[in-house]
């Protein structure tokens, strides 16, 4: 019932809302000369063109394929079991209903990692200070807290950002972790001014702010975070410090302003650092006794990446198909096309009288025929980390300044295909992605 009843929100008007959307978008790309609406978007982006999309979420869906069936056949023990259990009549089969209680039974049941527990090891302070210090380290720079300075609330701070072998100063960001009233209330890097060459052929600085609302502390306790907190920090100072070190020439290419399916790929490879153990030691120490996290609980954590990653991801391959789908089609049945989508990558239906997509916020919030991008973006970011990184030290000055020089720097001055090949010394394949869902691609 409950699965129905979140699957059902705002049903009937925004499912006329969609399928009117999709229309629309559909007579627009016809205008303007495209034949699909997906053709109209990817002609700007890095994929170029939705078949080149379909094969790429085709082709990862039969390689996680087998992940997932062997994830399901888990869920099905335990559903059997709790039958069992509980008198219930077991009918063999995963619905819509079951699936997120039994993945999260799978995670506390295989992993059992404690998050109440990991988290007084992530005081924000001891964070803060070893994500700066890795950030620093990896890409050769110096950041230096400014002081003394008007901000636009007390808990705000500014740090000047420096290169270390140069010593010119690259630009500066603000860090505003904390919640308040009236305050955006997600995480993200907003670039305050753009970096660039002036008139005069001098350098504009970058200026960027990294917003969060994480716990505030308490008079008996600092604020303390989740690891997925932790991984959110670091995701989107990454994200800071590609505004940073961008050093294009014109303000329309500064920073993140590149093609938008590669524009989460170098912050995701970022979070490959939470986790790997030596960061993490870097980044946490308990909040009272200054003990590390001791090597069990980091064991299980670093473990638990992997859990549900065949399903989660072929849930993903699902959207971004179905997203697909529908922005290369005139007219559609979102609600009977959605089930069949989820049937063919899932192995089960819609549960009737649903439809996901009508509040499925992406397709009306800028990622109409992108949602795909987290997908293409996660493949470059984990072969970028295990190509370079994984192999010549996650550490390594020389692999961070390439990274800086070849991803970083550019902003969106050359196409991202290039910047990839430049790094990686070759074209992007998915081998590290599958290996980092736990696979083996040469099997």
């Amino acid at each position: 019932k409950l699965e129905t009843a979140f699957n059902s929100r705002c049903l009937k008007p925004n499912t006329a809302i969609l399928e009117e959307l999709v229309e629309l978008r559909s007579q627009k790309a016809d205008i303007l000369g495209f034949p699909t609406h997906a053709a109209f978007v990817l002609d700007m982006r890095m994929a170029k063109d939705p078949e080149k999309v379909r094969t790429f979420l085709v082709d990862l869906a039969q390689k996680l394929r087998p992940l997932q069936e062997q994830e399901v056949k888990v869920y099905l023990e335990y559903k059997k079991e709790e039958c069992d259990k509980y008198g219930y009549e077991y009918d063999g089969k995963i619905h819509y209903w079951d699936l997120r209680y039994y993945m999260t039974m799978t995670e506390e049941r295989q992993y059992a990692v404690d998050s109440n527990l990991l988290k007084e090891y992530f005081p924000m302070e001891v964070v803060t200070t070893g994500l700066l210090d890795i950030y620093q380290e990896l890409l050769d720079l110096k950041f230096t807290q400014v002081k003394d300075v008007e901000v636009w609330h007390p808990e705000v701070t500014l740090y000047s950002v420096v290169d270390r072998e140069s010593s010119n100063l690259l630009g500066y960001f603000y860090l505003d972790l904390y919640p308040r009233e009236g305050k955006y209330g997600h995480a993200a890097c907003f670039g305050l001014q753009p970096g660039c060459i002036q008139p005069d052929g001098k350098r504009q600085i970058t200026v960027a702010a990294m917003v969060a609302n994480f716990t505030k502390p308490t008079e008996d306790k600092p604020a303390l975070l989740t690891h997925d907190e932790v991984e959110t920090y670091f995701h989107e100072f990454g994200h800071v410090m590609h505004q940073i070190c961008a050093q294009s020439e014109f303000a329309l290419f500064s920073g993140t302003s590149v093609e938008r399916d590669f524009v989460e790929a170098p912050s995701q490879m970022l979070e490959n650092w939470c986790w790997e153990k030596e960061p993490l030691q870097r980044m946490s120490k308990h909040y009272k006794t200054g003990e590390a996290i001791p090597d069990h609980l980091l064991d299980k954590l670093i473990k638990s990446r992997i859990a549900n990653a065949g399903m989660f991801n072929l849930r993903q391959i699902l959207l971004g198909m179905f997203d697909q789908t529908i922005h290369t089609q005139k007219k559609v049945d979102t609600a009977k096309l959605f089930s069949e989508i989820s049937q063919e990558y899932l192995g089960f239906p819609s549960t009737e009288g649903t439809n996901m997509s009508a509040s499925f916020g992406h397709l009306a919030g800028g990622y109409d025929a992108q949602y795909y991008g987290y997908m293409w973006s996660e493949v470059f970011c984990m072969d970028m980390f295990y190509t370079r990184f994984k192999k010549e030290g996650i550490m390594s000055p020389k692999v961070g300044g390439d990274y800086r020089r070849c991803i970083l720097q550019p902003g969106g001055s050359i196409d991202a295909a290039d910047m990839l090949r430049n790094f990686l010394g070759r074209d992007p394949t998915p081998e590290a992605f599958l290996i980092s869902k736990g696979l083996n691609p040469n099997a």
